[in-house]
Formats: structure tokens, sequence, C-alpha cells
């Protein structure tokens, strides 16, 4: 058995159809920039995520960036254990980037500062701790329903991707939106000379609105994987407890390069979300003091193959492999 880390023709190949036709719909209409499916995706995204208003852009990286210019962002703390372009999607708005340590469970332990900027990573829903912050990373939190300003991506593979890249920003604060939508720049006005070109084409926005029907059923088929592999995976004692929208399904082990060089050579592809903790990469933040947990988390993690349309017999299977692989080692999570 052969199973990819990500399979996107398992969702995409049943409403196939549905998507062509949107497609050529842009076509015809022959406006593909500003037009009325990105107004009409903003709309339906902004409602599902219970917000007022949601401004789309070219990628995720974007929205951090636009929503920083807007909220007049001078400082913030994100977790030295997210993605690099968190930190530099929030750099290029002229903050400055502070890392902050993590605590056991793989949260920042400056969430509760009030330049604190929380990262839904891997699709877990945000802390006690985090729950009150003013804006959150959400490229990983599709299905969740922010209550602060939240930045997404619909990069392909993402809970809800597009054919290409994409981001938006969701908030309540009409101003903010207003703001940041003559942020992202017009051919024909200048906003002010913090303006940039980050602008969601029509083909994207009509492919995501008619993926947007589906959202509900494809977070109800991760929900489903992740709780199977919970219960599988739990006695070997390397899960991530808590509640996540299983945008990932990720494990923890000490001995995680030869735990997935054991799923490879079973046919099993795994990926590693992410093999550096920013503390020890070159980049346009400031770490100070102690990243002993990050740089460990950073060590142990190992993401499984989570996706709509895999099958149970193939989770089963990664199951048993894993299974096979914790009854003859040590895994330390």
């Amino acid at each position: 058995m052969l199973i990819p880390f990500c399979n996107l023709h398992r969702a995409l190949d049943p409403i196939r159809h549905d998507i062509d036709k949107a497609i050529s719909k842009v076509i015809t209409n022959g406006w593909f920039l500003r037009g009325r499916e990105t107004s009409a995706f903003e709309e339906e995204w902004a409602l599902r995520c219970g917000q007022n208003y949601a401004v789309c852009c070219g990628s995720g990286t974007d929205a951090l960036t636009l929503a920083a210019i807007a909220l007049n962002l001078r400082t913030a703390i994100i977790p030295a254990n997210t993605l690099s372009l968190t930190g530099i999607g929030l750099h290029r708005a002229g903050v400055q980037v502070r890392l902050s340590e993590i605590d056991d469970d793989g949260r920042m332990l400056a969430a509760t500062e009030p330049d604190a900027v929380p990262v839904l990573l891997f699709g877990r829903l945000p802390s006690s701790n985090e729950i009150g912050a003013s804006f959150f990373d959400a490229a990983h939190a599709h299905g969740w329903k922010p209550i602060a300003t939240a930045a997404f991506s619909f990069y392909p593979t993402k809970t809800l991707g597009a054919l290409g890249d994409g981001g938006a920003v969701t908030t309540n604060n009409s101003a903010l939106a207003d703001e940041i939508r003559k942020l992202s720049g017009r051919d024909d006005i200048l906003h002010d000379r913090r303006q940039l070109t980050s602008r969601m084409d029509e083909i994207q926005a009509a492919v995501l609105r008619i993926k947007l029907r589906h959202l509900d059923r494809w977070l109800a088929e991760r929900a489903s994987i992740g709780a199977h592999y919970d219960r599988r995976l739990d006695r070997c004692g390397i899960t991530i407890n808590g509640p996540s929208l299983q945008h990932l399904y990720v494990i923890r082990s000490m001995n995680r390069d030869n735990l997935a060089a054991h799923l490879k050579a079973a046919g099993i592809e795994t990926k590693v979300h992410w093999r550096e903790s920013l503390d020890t990469v070159p980049g346009p933040w400031v770490a100070q003091g102690n990243f002993a947990k990050s740089q460990q988390w950073s060590q142990s993690l190992l993401s499984l193959p989570c996706y709509p349309g895999l099958r149970f017999d193939e989770v089963n299977y990664i199951c048993d492999i894993v299974e096979e692989y914790c009854a003859t080692n040590v895994i330390d999570a």
C-alpha cells in the first residue's frame, strides 16, 4: 500500500464538474480581478467565520502584512515553533518581531502579552491563555470562528484551499476592513506609501466559493480521521492532546527521523512541520532567552497523512506501522 502525505484528488474529483463550470463562468464574463466572485466569496467567508467582514488578498503571508499595517502594530510576539512566514509577514509591515518560548503543550509562554500574535498551528484551537489576543495567524484554522482579527491562507493544501495561492483577513471592525481593502492596492488609486499589490483573482474566488460548500463535510472527515488516530496511537504516548480542526495530524517522537524512515519503507509519506525553531534560523526577529522546548518540538514533530478521502483502511495501516515501530523502539515523545 502506497499512501501519499496529501492527495488533493480525493476531495477535488467529486466536485470537479462544479469547479470547471465556475472557472468557465469567470472566463466567459471576462472579469478577472476585484469582481463579483471575489466580493461574493468575501461575504460568504465572513459569514462562515462568524465575522462581519473579510478582505481577500494574494496569500496568507500578505494577509498578515496587510492586517499588521492596518492595525498599526509596532511590536509582535510569536511562538518560536511557528513557520518563518509568520514572522516575515509581520516584519514586512514594519513590525518588530520577538520570539516567545513555548510550554510543554507547544503554546507560547507570552500568549497573554498585549502584542502577542498566537498561531493556531496544525488547526489547534486557541488555549485559554491565547483566546484574549486581538490578532491571530489562523492559516491552519479553517472552520474556526475567530473572536478577533484573523489572517487566513488558502494555499492549495489547506482545508479550504485554492487552485493557486490566496489569503484573507476577517474582522468585525468596519474601519479596519476598509483600510485593509485600500492597502491591498488598486491600479488607479494610491492610498499611501504602505500600499501593497495583493489581490485574489476571480478564478480562485470562484473555486473557493464552490469548495466552501463542502467545508463542513471535509472538517467532519478530518475530525473522524484524527479521532481514529488518537484511539489507535494514544497508547504509544506520541499524540498531541487538545481540540483541533486537524489541518495536520501531528505526533511527537524524539526518534522522529527513524520513525519517518520506517513509515517510508512501508510506503507511507510523512512531513515535518517544521525542522527548525525560529530561534535557530537567521530572520527578521529577535530571539532572547532559552528556547530549549521550541527546539525539542522541532526535533520531534512528525505529520501523518490526514485529508478528506483518506480511507480508514489506510489510516489503520498507518497506525499498524506506527504501532509496529513503537513496540520495538523507545519513543520518548
